[in-house]
């Protein structure tokens, strides 16, 4: 039995998979890591949430569906920004960077597993470096209706014999699974986190960013010793001047 304590992640996405013209920009992942012993605030912030903005009872959170108008988002925001022994990871694949002989440019399966195998991987570094000590991973993906996650379960398996030996694969605690946001707190915080990333680097229909959110949220993302988030809890699949030449970004970086 491993002595070590646990930290839990919580992984949802936004923008679409598609590679064509109309398609999203940009696919990307935002996880929620928590300690497990700051899991019950969590939980609490989010049920606060949920009555606060009038979600029906059952009901999950959805940044899409709830917090539209810029007063509830700030809300979310500031509320979950106050959430302690959190660190936000997010990984954000360009589109128009993917080479266009590569299989995630044609099959969306592809694309999905290789997205998922990453943030993975960032997750596990995450709790290898974990502030007090190494700790073990728990880790559920929000359930994508209409994907088989099987084939995401199947290379996961594959991926501590393919990928870099310096990931720490002994940590994770169990498979990842794929689970219903109305049954998981944590799955309802990341898609706010989603949606705060998604609404700072998507442009409105006036061709303006609301960064305001991410921003508030800055402190949770994920660093190295140094303070820099870059690789770390925001790791680019694609052209870095795509973002840090977005009018918002901070010249430190992110």
């Amino acid at each position: 039995m491993s002595a070590r304590q646990l930290v839990r992640a919580y992984v949802d996405e936004t923008g679409d998979r598609g590679t064509s013209a109309t398609a999203s920009p940009f696919f990307s992942f935002a996880a929620l890591l928590i300690a497990d012993e700051h899991e019950p605030a969590m939980r609490a912030a989010l049920s606060q949430l949920r009555r606060d903005l009038k979600v029906p009872h059952g009901k999950a959170l959805h940044w899409k569906e709830h917090v539209k108008v810029y007063p509830r988002r700030q809300y979310v925001t500031r509320t979950l920004a106050e959430l302690e022994g959190v660190q936000i990871v997010y990984v954000v694949v360009e589109k128009a960077a993917i080479p266009a002989q590569a299989g995630m440019r044609r099959d969306q399966v592809i694309f999905y597993n290789f997205a998922a195998g990453i943030i993975l991987e960032r997750l596990l570094l995450a709790a290898r470096d974990w502030p007090g000590g190494t700790r073990d991973l728990r880790v559920r993906f929000g359930h994508v209706r209409g994907f088989d996650h099987r084939t995401t379960c199947a290379y996961f398996k594959i991926k501590p014999e393919r990928g870099p030996g310096w990931v720490p694969w002994h940590l994770l605690q169990g498979q990842p699974s794929f689970e219903d946001q109305a049954k998981w707190d944590g799955l309802q915080a990341a898609d706010q986190y989603a949606g705060m990333l998604s609404a700072a680097i998507r442009t409105d229909r006036y061709g303006g960013y609301e960064a305001a959110h991410l921003l508030g949220v800055r402190h949770q993302i994920r660093r190295n010793g140094l303070g820099a988030s870059r690789n770390y809890g925001f790791k680019i699949l694609g052209n870095e001047a795509t973002f840090t030449s977005l009018p918002w970004w901070p010249s430190e970086g992110l």
